[in-house]
């Protein structure tokens, strides 16, 4: 046994199989969740058998002895000193509803219209839910050309920030001889009339301003008055995760900075370079909707798109792609021009001025044959270069989409301001010269954080301290406004009135939905309108006036706009390429060597556009990243024969395997110490598959220090050792062994549907996620095939293709051995089979062939894995968060989790990633609701397994035998009381309230669950703000899981009968298709979640289950589950590779000998295309039993 935790009632009752659990397979390829799950350890074993991932259902003597540190609420956040009530913006705003109520009632959600501003410029157009005048929600606006309905994962969560109570409250000013003093707007406008004053006599010398880079036109329009009124005063433009890369490029492109947008409706094939076009950066939200557009196949012959993905760490896109290599990011530019060259070479363009060069990754051959086919689908092939490239490297993609015709066709420009276009690091680094010397007498820094995010190698913080006058506008609190001379509170933008263009020059308004919680309060373009010489003007007059200057007048045009939320100003052409200036930029600088273990490549990354600003966001902390699956920190990534040919395997790793991270009760990561540019930090180090050799990846937006209580000591700060250079790849690091472990939270093991019995190798055999390579789904896409078991003398249900490689061709029939009460039979429910209603006095068919029934339908040829969808459930549904430690022990509560399984027999190169988002997928025969004492989970009659909250006493039974392991226990009362909180004064005193803060309540390896719950701060009335009023709060000791978000089909129910649409006042269906959404329907970018009546036959879902790729999880179990998933299928250039050698219906491909009816001998492999995960044999007994009937039959 190992020393993971466990209740001492349970020791020693069941002894652990030591045999490590084979691997699925999938074509011969091994697939596999993690290192632990490649390597098969007995600890792994154990880790996945248990009832609960480790260390769930325990309390552990160190723990005990603990006693406190950190929550897991997930409603976050301090407390307030004043809670102000929900006021509507003294301006008018208008409803999203063509015809808005006179008056708001409660209950009844009302819609707004707005546009976040994204960092580094462009926007996303949303749409805003309000309940009693305070948002709730974040959906996309409908009509907005760039979101279409949807938002990415940090639009989600935004709303989260606006109801923070660790936020700037009002401004504080630090008087040189009192200290620190709280202060109103009035001092500070009384203050700054004086000080600035003096720069009007000398025209601005001696002042600057660092401000965070977004396109709006109104804070433009103030920043040019501010230039205007003080000539002299610096300006530096700052964005701390900026890629020199797409500005200097489009330079050489085009002879000016371009922001470059994209729409590949229609495109045929992509090759994506160095970035994530999908998953990152504005105008992700629109690639990922018209990418996987081309993608959606539903018949045998329908056409789709062919992705290649050249990266040096997996991606979203990557996660997609048909073909994927894994290349450092100086390969990357040498990729480039062997494809320009190659290409060129197809269109009899002159390219003989580029260098020869070695791709180390990549073959020649590869690379002639990507060429090959982006020629043969010219005008329809786009290269789209991304962040992690150099300027060169960026501009030849651009040359090569010239080349294939797509300029103005799919790939567009628009010119970019000079002051986003602007150099952050050099401007930054020319300032604090100057701060240093002296020169600067006042510094205004507004929404940026530079004490913290500037390079370490700067001096930025230093510089700071010797500048006379510092003033900082911010949300948050920040190391920056900690330091300066007035901290100013800013707005939220759900709080403020703005503007932003987006990067096809779209042109969106940002209209509040809530006067500032903490009022007053002033957004960055009304100070700047105080800084410019023309005080009082609000944010609603500024925004006016910039719309009027474009040329439009009138209320009616105003009325529009708020209406929409925007106003069509995008161009659609594409600026004139000098591919002269590109192909001579790309000779001079020549080809780049592979990088090698003392000077290694690093790609300086962040994810959800979080570089520190979000760093109090709980929901994003929670949220786990794509890739390692780590929530709550931020390891550097490195692949796994990097990290053993380095030494860097934990320290209590075996000599020639990777150590399963599962071997303690929480995952330790190996310390290392990184040197880059002569700085060097110690930092965790994480072993990741698919990480190009030779590099590492490093994590902004971490180790925060003056922050809230979310985001307290969480993480590194890697700023530390990023260069100044401004580039987000480079190279000259080197790794080296630290002393210690590092506590990781990670979610790759937690609630895996793998585990398997060293009784019996043949038992529960899962084909979890199945794919099919184009030309044998073209081939077989219309089987529908009836096999007849033997055995049993049963029929099977018609099978189509991706049931027939899955388990279902081998198993007995799905027959119960009872009625379902709702079907009236083992089987499907039959319309025919009328029995009389005492209720209604009439006979009715069984009550699951009555509309409507509730199902939903997951593509995997969609899902990239992005976890918006995870983000929105945890909006709409009210869903804490648990904290690090809670996660470790596989507590996190999140609905939704996205698997992620890497594919093939190389653990440091697999073949493929495929992520699979899994949530309660509402079975018909729910194994959960038979074994309810209580019956707090029942079947309701539209399909969908219910809870009663009320009713749960927490036994845990129903977790215990799901087979999709999809519900959640709060262990704690996570949601009612306040994250890393510390101890109600009420029921100790001010005094021991304050000393725990100070002393106990600064560690967060403490866990502060454990402090008996009324002595525990309980949840800020402003922290309940953001919660959905339609959805009951859970607290501890309930379970809880997906809903179908039913309180979304009962508002549906009752706005179809208010609106006339059912004639009969007792009809209760249909609801028409998509007359409303899942909170995870509607928020993906790629549609890839269908949700609706499954008896409609014209519902989308209903036609997607009808569909030859559509399959049930684990349906050999017969549990009938609602939720179904869509096979993948590869679109490979058989030039290259094939996935499938073999048809996978012919049994050749694996050597199998069947009978006629596919049920001879047990073999040890599935069909060709399905992945098999086969690590599912629960120690419980009942289960256990439950599979012997598969065994010698499904083999």
């Amino acid at each position: 046994m190992s020393n993971l935790d466990q209740c001492p009632s349970s020791k020693g009752k069941e002894e652990i199989p030591t045999k490590a659990p084979e691997l699925g397979t999938v074509s011969g390829r091994k697939f596999w969740r993690s290192l632990d799950e490649y390597s098969g350890t007995p600890e792994f074993k154990e880790f996945v058998e248990r009832e609960f991932p480790a260390g769930a259902s325990i309390l552990g003597e160190p723990s005990r002895r603990n006693f406190v540190k950190i929550m897991g609420a997930g409603f976050a956040l301090a407390g307030a000193a004043t809670i102000p009530g929900c006021r509507r913006p003294d301006r008018k705003i208008l409803p999203y509803s063509q015809t808005p109520p006179e008056e708001v009632i409660p209950g009844k959600p009302l819609y707004f219209t707005t546009a976040l501003p994204l960092p580094g410029g462009g926007c996303e157009g949303l749409l805003i839910e309000t309940h009693t005048g305070r948002p709730t929600k974040v959906e996309g606006n409908p009509l907005h050309p760039g979101n279409q309905g949807k938002t990415s994962a940090m639009a989600q969560a935004s709303v989260l920030s606006l109801y923070d109570p660790d936020r700037l409250m009002y401004p504080v000013y630090n008087n040189p001889t009192r200290g620190k003093l709280d202060a109103t707007w009035d001092d500070f406008s009384a203050w700054q009339t004086t000080h600035f004053a003096k720069f009007d006599a000398n025209n601005g010398a001696g002042l600057a301003f660092i401000i965070d880079k977004q396109s709006s036109p109104t804070r433009q329009r103030l920043i040019n008055a501010v230039r205007s009124r003080f000539p002299r005063a610096r300006f530096v433009f700052w964005n701390p995760a900026e890629s020199r890369a797409p500005i200097d490029g489009s330079n050489i492109a085009f002879g000016s900075p371009q922001s470059v947008s994209y729409d590949f409706s229609g495109t045929q094939r992509v090759v994506s370079v160095g970035g994530d076009f999908i998953a990152n950066g504005a105008g992700s939200v629109k690639n990922a909707r018209t990418f996987a557009s081309t993608r959606k196949v539903m018949q045998g012959g329908d056409e789709m798109s062919r992705l290649y993905a050249v990266e040096s760490k997996p991606t979203s896109a990557g996660s997609l792609a048909d073909h994927r290599f894994r290349l450092a990011p100086s390969q990357l530019h040498n990729f480039t021009i062997a494809l320009t060259k190659a290409v060129f070479s197809l269109v009899g363009a002159n390219a003989s001025g580029l260098p020869d060069v070695q791709v180390d990754g990549i073959s020649q051959h590869d690379i002639d044959e990507i060429a090959k086919d982006l020629f043969e689908h010219r005008n329809h092939s786009v290269v789209v270069p991304g962040d992690q490239l150099s300027a060169e490297g960026w501009a030849l993609c651009m040359a090569i989409n010239q080349a294939m015709g797509t300029m103005g066709r799919h790939v567009f420009t628009t010119a970019m301001d000079a002051d986003l276009a602007s150099d952050s690091a050099a401007g930054m680094r020319d300032l604090v010269g100057a701060m240093s010397t002296g020169s600067i007498d006042t510094l205004v820094t507004i929404n940026c954080n530079p004490v913290y995010d500037a390079p370490a190698s700067l001096g930025f913080a230093d510089a700071f301290a010797k500048v006379a006058n510092t003033i900082t506008l911010d949300l948050n609190t920040s190391e920056t406004e900690h330091a300066s001379t007035w901290s100013l509170n800013g707005t939220h933008y759900l709080e403020q009135w703005g503007d932003v263009t987006d990067i096809d020059g779209m042109y969106s308004v940002v209209q509040p939905m809530i006067a500032p919680l903490y009022e007053p309060a002033h957004s960055d373009i009304e100070l700047l309108s105080i800084l410019a010489g023309d005080p009082g003007k609000h944010g609603h007059e500024l925004v006016q006036e910039t719309w009027a200057s474009m040329g439009n007048t009138g209320e009616a045009s105003w009325r529009r706009l708020l209406h929409n939320g925007f106003a069509d100003t995008a161009g659609n052409g594409a600026a004139s390429l000098r591919m002269s200036n590109v192909l001579m930029a790309a000779a001079r600088a020549s080809a780049r060597t592979a990088p090698g273990a003392e000077s290694m490549d690093v790609i300086f990354y962040t994810s959800n556009y979080n570089s520190g600003q979000l760093a109090n966001n709980g929901w994003l902390q929670e949220l786990p990243e794509f890739g390692p699956s780590v929530v709550w920190d931020n390891p550097v990534l490195v692949s796994p024969i990097t990290a053993k040919k380095m030494g860097l395997l934990p320290e209590h790793a075996w000599q020639d395997e990777y150590n399963p991270y599962t071997k303690q009760q929480m995952p330790q990561a190996q310390l290392v110490t990184m040197t880059l540019d002569g700085r060097e930090m110690e930092v965790a180090l994480w072993i990741l598959p698919g990480m190009a050799d030779n590099t590492v990846a490093v994590k902004l937006g971490y180790g925060r220090q003056i922050v809230g209580r979310v985001g307290f000591k969480v993480g590194h700060n890697t700023y530390e050792i990023k260069p100044a250079s401004g580039m987000l790849a480079t190279r000259g690091a080197k790794l080296k062994k630290a002393a210690g472990t590092y506590t990781i939270a990670s979610t790759q093991n937690h609630w895996s549907l793998a585990v398997e019995s060293e009784a019996s190798m043949q038992d529960s055999r899962h084909s979890l996620v199945r794919a099919m390579d184009k030309q044998w789904w073209d081939k077989h896409a219309d089987l529908h095939k009836i096999a007849k078991d033997e055995i049993y003398g049963k029929e099977h249900e018609v099978l189509n293709l991706a049931e027939k490689i899955g388990e279902l061709s081998h198993t007995p029939p799905n027959i119960s051995i009872y009625d379902n009460p709702q079907n009236r039979s083992k089987r499907d429910p039959d319309p025919s089979n009328m029995e009389m209603n005492d209720a209604l006095n009439r006979e009715t068919p069984p009550r699951f062939a009555q509309g409507p029934q509730w199902g939903m339908s997951i593509d995997l040829n969609a899902c990239m894995g992005c976890n918006a969808c995870t983000v929105a459930c945890q909006s709409e549904n009210n869903i804490p968060i648990v904290g690090k430690n809670e996660v470790a022990k596989g507590r996190e509560m999140q609905w939704i989790r996205m698997d992620r399984y890497f594919v093939g027999e190389d653990l440091n190169n697999p073949d493929e990633m495929i992520v699979q988002p899994v949530a309660c997928v509402h079975c018909e025969n729910a194994p959960c609701e038979t074994v309810c004492p209580v019956n707090a989970t029942v079947h309701g009659d539209e399909g969908t397994n219910d809870m009663a909250y009320n009713r749960c006493i927490g036994t845990r039974y129903c977790a215990n035998n799901c087979p999709y392991k999809v519900r959640r226990f709060n262990f704690f009362d996570y949601a009612p009381v306040k994250f890393n909180g510390g101890l109600d004064s009420t029921y100790t005193s001010k005094e021991i309230a304050k000393q725990f803060e100070e002393t106990v309540g600064q560690d967060r390896t403490f866990n502060q669950n454990f402090i008996p719950p009324r002595l525990r701060k309980k949840l800020d009335e402003i922290s309940k703000m953001h919660m959905n009023p339609d959805v009951t709060v859970r607290s501890r000791g309930v379970m809880e899981k997906c809903t179908y978000c039913i309180q979304r089909v009962h508002q549906a129910r009752q706005e179809v009968k208010i609106k006339g649409i059912w004639e009969d006042k007792d009809q209760t269906g249909p609801i028409p298709d998509g007359f409303f959404n899942s909170a995870c329907q509607q928020v993906c970018p790629t549609d890839a979640i269908s949700f609706g009546d499954i008896l409609d036959p014209e519902s989308r879902v209903a036609k997607e289950k009808d569909s030859g790729r559509s399959y049930l999880l684990l349906g050999y179990l017969n549990t009938r589950p609602r939720t179904t998933y869509m096979m993948r299928v590869r679109n490979p250039n058989e030039a290259i590779r094939v996935y499938d050698a073999h048809d996978p219906l012919d049994h050749g491909g694996h050597g199998d000998t069947h009978g006629d009816d596919g049920h001879g001998e047990a073999h040890t492999e599935q069909h060709g295309a399905a992945y098999i995960d086969r690590t599912k044999k629960i120690i419980d007994q009942g289960y256990s039993m439950s599979l012997k009937v598969l065994s010698g039959i499904n083999a």
